[in-house]
């Protein structure tokens, strides 16, 4: 039978395993692992039907332009700060690049090596998005005398994403003889509760308008919309 266990418990678990340096650090690295890819299945969650993309246009389309480019550009960071050096700039970062280093010689770090170096090139994009656009303004870039942002899709922060569950499972298989499907995220509180509670916002003003048009008023129709 399944039994929950509290964060504080599952990092225990990883100290006694992993000991007391690459234990915090795999453990810090899995929980901003597991928090880029619940991020991101919400940003999916817009796409997941031509209906779904209709109705945020048609209820607040500004508004949810706003959130999908924070949303995309907030992945695109945390894909950048994931791949770091291990220091930069004298500070030093939590990054998949510590991993191979933190682990045992042997073919289980040289595995891991390989799978970062796969995730560095993958994430390449991001880092390029990051450096001139996101976190610094170019110049050039700004002005239109530069090269062109790197390329970045939907398929690209797949292929990133991938790597990095790679990267994070080949751990996970070899301690613990398992992995960690990080791609199926669980909420219960997430996009598709706004967009279900939308769908009925939408239905009611459509009924609402149509009793108006009929000459039908129900006292909930002369509601004000002064709290919004």
């Amino acid at each position: 039978m399944a039994t929950h266990r509290s964060a504080e418990e599952v990092e225990a678990d990883r100290i006694a395993i992993l000991g007391p340096e690459l234990g915090p650090l795999f453990h810090a690295l899995d929980n901003e692992v597991s928090w880029l890819h619940a991020k991101w299945k919400e940003f999916r969650q817009r796409d997941a039907a031509p209906s779904t993309v209709d109705l945020l246009n048609q209820t607040a389309p500004f508004f949810f332009r706003v959130v999908q480019d924070t949303l995309w550009h907030d992945a695109l960071l945390q894909i950048a700060r994931l791949t770091d050096p291990p220091v930069s700039a004298g500070k030093t970062n939590l990054t998949l690049r510590r991993l191979p280093p933190a682990l045992p010689y042997g073919p289980i770090s040289q595995e891991v090596d390989a799978l970062v170096s796969k995730t560095l090139s993958e994430a390449a994009f991001a880092r390029d998005w990051r450096n001139r656009r996101l976190a610094h303004g170019d110049l050039g870039l700004a002005l239109g005398g530069a090269q062109p942002l790197a390329e970045a899709n939907h398929q690209d922060m797949e292929h990133a994403l991938s790597s990095m569950r790679s990267v994070m499972n080949a751990v996970n298989g070899h301690y613990w003889n398992s992995t960690t499907a990080y791609e199926n995220f669980l909420s219960t509180d997430n996009a598709k509760s706004l967009i279900f509670h939308l769908r009925v916002a939408r239905k009611a003003e459509a009924r609402r308008n149509d009793r108006l048009n009929r000459g039908i008023v129900l006292p909930e129709d002369l509601e004000s919309d002064d709290e919004v």
